[in-house]
């Protein structure tokens, strides 16, 4: 179907929403990475302001071009630190240049980013593992909750927040909108992630906090939170002991990652490797680990999906 003749398509964030699921951009992601050679990605650009940056994410995937233009402001007028996201996607057609679509990228980012955790927990958890533990209950977590439960057979959402209202918040909210078996709200980290079968760690800490020691052996972590320099969310004793260390993208990661603090040996390979087929979790293995900042390609083949799908649509109807 020839898509470079429709208009420019313009989408606000509940349009994206209506349009794709968590689980549906899991599938989406998961095709992505089966084969990156046909993508390209320079590294993100920061540009350092006194609250915050601004980023520059510009990528191929197969015949689309796009950039997700980011903003990421700190706001600390209130009694309550509050992280603000400002985000657009543009696509283009490679072969004939067209704008095909600019969409606001909020929602974009959130669902491309728990879709990624989606994917790795399907290759690197347990096959049995019933209980996840979500640490920050901030926006990103509900997507994250649905995409770790779109591919796990999960019966406890274990959930701690340093604000307690937020964590109580989420809660009922999944007690209205999911059929999740148990969901639990901690008010001590440790416990909370003790006998948790994944844990997914979601906050903009520049400190490590969650120790090796409270972790089953056989956990698998998903760090979705270090996305720049600085940032941190494990202990030192954390990477030295798990046993497989997939990253979503290694120039990122060693940059702007958990693993920026480490030096690389020969535990670590990347997501694609493990979704390709190349490595593969075997029975030899007990920890694991994802890190995981946030690709231009994924938002890029996100973007493009949501395209299509509103062409064919149009197209049906």
């Amino acid at each position: 179907m020839d898509t470079t003749t429709h208009p420019v398509k313009y989408l606000t964030n509940d349009e994206v929403c209506e349009i794709l699921s968590v689980s549906e951009c899991v599938g989406v992601v998961e095709d992505l990475f089966k084969d990156l050679s046909n993508t390209q990605m320079p590294p993100k650009i920061y540009l350092d302001i006194p609250n915050g940056d601004f980023r520059a994410m510009p990528a191929v995937v197969g015949s689309t071009a796009g950039i997700k233009w980011c903003g990421v402001h700190l706001d600390e007028s209130g009694k309550k630190r509050k992280i603000n996201i400002f985000a657009k996607v543009l696509i283009n057609d490679v072969d004939s240049g067209k704008l095909l679509a600019i969409m606001d990228g909020e929602s974009i980012t959130a669902i491309r980013t728990a879709a990624v955790t989606g994917v790795a927990t399907k290759y690197l958890s347990i096959p049995n593992a019933q209980s996840a533990a979500f640490i920050g209950c901030g926006n990103q977590t509900k997507n994250q909750i649905e995409a770790v439960t779109s591919v796990r057979d999960i019966l406890t959402i274990k959930l701690f927040d340093l604000d307690t209202d937020r964590a109580n918040a989420l809660k009922n909210d999944l007690e209205n909108t999911t059929n999740i078996s148990s969901i639990i709200v901690y008010d001590n980290l440790e416990k909370c992630v003790r006998n948790s079968d994944i844990v997914t760690t979601l906050t903009p800490s520049r400190e490590g906090y969650l120790e090796y020691d409270w972790l089953l052996p056989n956990v698998h972590i998903n760090a979705v939170g270090a996305d720049a320099e600085g940032k941190r969310e494990l202990c030192e004793s954390v990477i030295p002991n798990v046993d497989m260390i997939i990253y979503d993208n290694y120039e990122q990661c060693s940059h702007s990652g958990e693993i920026q603090y480490f030096e690389e040996d020969d535990r670590w390979d990347s997501l694609e490797s493990v979704v390709s087929g190349r490595r593969l979790r075997d029975d030899q293995i007990q920890a694991t680990l994802f890190d995981a900042t946030g690709l231009a390609i994924e938002d890029v083949a996100t973007g493009r999906y949501i395209y299509e799908k509103i062409i064919k649509s149009e197209h049906n109807s």
